[in-house]
Order: structure tokens, then C-alpha cells, then sequence
């Protein structure tokens, strides 16, 4: 199965198809298709993005149960090829608009949609091939089916619309499928007209910002906040306004970040964390938490913000149980909450849990010390670059602890980290690099300067400048 899935309507069948060769020109590991009913539980489980294409389209139960399924996995990135397609219940998941005609809009739109495929899937991307990609994906996209059925394409699917009906319900997508399978919901026992089916799809009011606050609990607050933009930041007032927790915390963080249209007042994020953590809004309670780090005179006082963290951490919100987890102390008592904590976030996909729970399992006095079963889960989050997981992976390689030696691996797993300049895997790759071949040694000295260069909290910085005088090479900075 494809890293990548692309979903549609049958009437955009061509369009997936196209889009799925374009990621794949891209470097992705991408396809499109029409899963039967039996594959969509696999499907979803192999892939790291599913991409709802929305057309006008009437979709089918097979799309509506895929999409379901992999909304409530966070693995959905919807792509509408007409304005505003993307069925309600699904509208939380990243939204991307390749509806435009104008070829300036849609290279921003389609390099949008190419960032929020690479934070699932993450991919060394070709980005040479851009250029020539975009003009075949745009004409590709924006092609009509010549076939009929024109009236079938302006009306959702009476069971299409069912599915999503009872996933609005809150079902879920894994009992929906099972009611399927078990025969409880079909074609013929699901009464639903027509007026009911599009009523259950479409909102009865105002549409609800695209971004919610739900994006915090994987995604650290400032990238969440640089989604914001002056007509996301009108919708999320004016919700925030009429006592939406959502947007109240929403708009929390767009004061704290002063993004789109948000003025920077750490005052008036409190007030709005505030307001939503009073309607027990987990976002809001772990966003009151990076307040207090960030702006100490918001208003939010310690004892407040960390209890706060804590009842996130309780309502099983993934970042919280990260953080309040690394704010226990070191007794063995708290070293095995902290532990339980990390695992329950690390088996819910997070990179960041998992190396945390990896170095839980290596080195905490409450765990087994054990590098060898820190592995499976650093080699997880090592899949999502992430660099901390990175750089141990690669030590561990390096050392042969935990698993055999292996120089070359640990030589890879370095590299990926310090393209992210992760400063001890810049370090630890150059001494590896120092005395190769005249290009790793070169490499070695490009990241040697790159160190003296830069300050962090490792102290890093003096031992390359001492590296550089031991090899006579000179370095500037500026």
C-alpha cells in the first residue's frame, strides 16, 4: 500500500489518478483508486495521508467510510476541486482549495496542499521537478468527466450520506464499518431521504473555520498559529465571540502569536484561554500552560497553568500528556506515571512521544534500561525525521548498543537530523566524517563552521571552533 492514498468521487477519478502521478514525480509514494469496502480498513492503516479529493461529485459509501476513517486516525488532507466540497464532518482535517483558475493561486494553493501531505508523510521532495509538475497537475485538476449524469453530481448519495450522517453522530468510523459488515446498515435499512441525507452533510450555519483548535494536540502551537490568515482569524472571532470554546482558543492562540489577523497581547489570550478552559477545552487548557512559558506577565499564574496541564494531560490530550509527563520529578513514582504517560501518547503515532518513551525504556530508573527495546519505537519516530529520535537511533547505531554496530547507518541517521540543524547530530556526523574521503571530509569542515557559528544549549559551539584549529581551517561568521 502507497504512503500516499488519493480518494474521490467517480467523477473525479481521472483527477486523483493525476494528482497521485504528480506526488509521485515529486518524490512521494503516492496512488489513487477505488478501494472495495474490505480493503479500507488496511488502506487506511498502511497509509500515513489519505487526501479526500472533493468534487461536486456524490460520493460513495466506500469514500465516505474511507475518509471517516482516516478523519478520526488525523490522517485526512482534503483537496476540493470545486469551492467549499468537502463534506462538514470532515472539514476539522487540513482544507486545501485547487478550484483556481488563476496559475499563481493555484502554485500557492498546490504548495500548500505538497506541506500539509509532507507533515503525514514526510518526504525528501524533488522539488526540481515543481515547475514542470504544476502546469501537467493544473491542467489535470481542472478537467470536467465528459460523461452524463450531471444531477447526480449536484446531490450527495442517500448512503454516502448516511455514513457521514452517523460519523457526525459520533459512531465513529470503525463502528460505522462494522455496522456495514455485519449487514445492520445497508442500502435497504437505512431510511433516509434525500433532504435529510444532505441536511446531516451540510451545516446549518455559518461554516466553521477550516483549522480547529484539535491541530494543537500534534503540532507544536507556533506552526498551528502560521495557518491563521485575516479571513480565518474574522471567522474565529466572531465564533469566539458567541462562546465557541473552539475558536476562543483559536483565538487565544492567535494573540499569542500576533499571526493573520490577531494583534500580539498576551492579555487577551488569557482572557480567551480562559473562556474556553472554563468549558474544560483541552486545547485551551495546554495552551494556557505555553502561555505562562512564553508571556509570564499574561496574567496565568503557575499553579494555575500546571494544573491546567495536568486536566489536559487527564483528558487524554496527546501534547499535554508529552509535557506535563517531562514536568515530574525524578522519583521512581513519577518516573512511571511520566512513563505511562509517553507510552499512551507514543502508540497514538506521536514522533515526539515516541522518542521520549524510547529514552524512558533506556534510561529512567522506573523502566528496564533496556536499549534494545527503546529501538522499535525510536526507528517509529525516526519515520517522521524527527530529530531528537534521529540522533539517538544513530547513536545507539554508532555505538552498537542495543543492536549491532552499524557506522554507515549511523552516518545516515545523523545526516537526516542535522539537515534540521540538530546541533549534537551536526557534531557527532562530522567527527564521524572528519577522517573519510576528501568529500566527507569536506562535508566535516561545512558543518564544523556551520557549529562555530551558531549557539545552543549543548555548548557545542566552542568544541567545533577547537575541531576548525586542529585542522587549520579558518571560519567566518556573518
Amino acid at each position: 500500500m502507497a504512503e500516499v492514498f488519493i480518494a474521490a468521487a467517480p467523477d473525479a477519478d481521472a483527477q486523483a489518478g493525476g494528482l497521485a502521478q504528480a506526488l509521485k514525480s515529486l518524490g512521494f509514494d503516492a496512488a489513487a483508486g477505488a478501494p472495495a469496502e474490505a480493503e479500507i480498513a488496511k488502506l487506511v492503516d498502511d497509509a500515513k495521508c489519505v487526501i479526500g479529493l472533493w468534487s461536486r461529485g456524490a460520493p460513495t459509501a466506500e469514500l465516505a467510510m474511507l475518509a471517516a476513517l482516516a478523519h478520526e486516525r488525523k490522517k485526512l488532507v482534503s483537496a476540493e476541486l470545486a469551492a467549499d466540497t468537502t463534506p462538514a464532518p470532515f472539514r476539522t482535517a487540513p482544507r486545501v482549495d485547487l478550484a483556481l483558475r488563476d496559475r499563481t493561486a493555484f502554485k500557492t494553493r498546490f504548495q500548500a496542499l505538497i506541506v500539509e501531505v509532507d507533515k503525514l508523510s514526510p518526504t525528501k521532495a524533488n522539488v526540481a521537478a515543481l515547475p514542470s509538475v504544476l502546469a501537467v497537475t493544473r491542467s489535470a485538476l481542472l478537467k470536467r468527466r465528459e460523461s452524463g449524469g450531471e444531477k447526480q453530481l449536484k446531490t450527495l448519495g442517500v448512503f454516502a450520506a448516511a455514513v457521514t450522517a452517523l460519523f457526525v453522530l459520533g459512531l465513529g468510523a470503525g463502528r460505522v464499518i462494522n455496522l456495514i459488515r455485519s449487514g445492520e446498515l445497508s442500502m435497504a435499512s437505512f431510511q433516509f431521504s434525500t433532504q435529510q441525507a444532505q441536511a446531516a452533510a451540510t451545516p446549518t450555519s455559518a461554516p466553521a473555520p477550516a483549522l480547529t483548535s484539535a491541530a494543537l494536540e500534534r503540532t507544536p502551537w507556533r506552526e498551528v498559529a502560521a495557518r491563521i490568515d485575516e479571513t480565518l482569524a474574522q471567522q474565529i472571532e466572531t465564533r469566539a465571540a458567541a462562546g465557541d470554546a473552539d475558536a476562543q482558543t483559536l483565538a487565544c492562540l492567535g494573540h499569542m502569536a500576533g499571526t493573520g489577523g490577531f494583534l500580539p497581547s498576551p492579555t487577551a489570550a488569557r482572557e480567551q484561554c480562559d473562556l474556553a478552559a472554563a468549558q474544560n477545552n483541552a486545547a485551551a487548557l495546554y495552551l494556557s500552560w505555553q502561555l505562562r512559558r512564553t508571556a509570564p506577565h499574561a496574567g496565568i499564574d503557575d499553579a494555575t497553568a500546571n494544573a491546567r496541564l495536568r486536566q489536559a494531560a487527564d483528558a487524554g490530550f496527546t501534547a499535554a500528556q508529552i509535557d506535563y509527563a517531562a514536568t515530574l520529578p525524578g522519583d521512581r513514582e513519577s518516573q512511571a506515571e511520566a512513563g505511562r504517560l509517553w507510552l499512551a501518547a507514543a502508540e497514538r503515532g506521536d514522533p515526539r512521544a515516541q522518542f521520549f518513551y524510547a529514552r524512558w525504556l533506556r534510561d529512567s530508573p522506573a523502566g528496564p534500561q533496556d536499549p534494545t527495546a527503546a529501538i522499535p519505537f525510536l526507528q517509529r519516530a525516526a519515520e517522521a525525521n524527527q530529530p531528537e529520535a534521529l540522533h539517538m537511533l544513530a547513536t545507539l547505531y554508532r555505538d552498537g548498543v542495543g543492536a549491532p554496530r552499524n557506522v554507515a547507518e549511523a552516518k545516515a541517521l545523523y545526516d537526516r537530523a542535522a539537515r534540521q540543524n540538530h546541533a549534537p547530530s551536526m557534531s557527532n556526523l562530522a567527527d564521524l566524517l572528519r577522517d573519510g574521503s576528501p568529500e566527507e571530509r569536506a562535508r566535516s569542515i561545512e558543518l564544523y563552521r556551520q557549529l562555530a557559528c551558531m549557539t545552543d544549549e549543548h555548548q557545542i559551539q566552542p568544541r567545533a571552533v577547537g575541531r576548525l584549529r586542529a585542522l587549520q581551517v579558518s571560519y567566518s561568521c556573518g
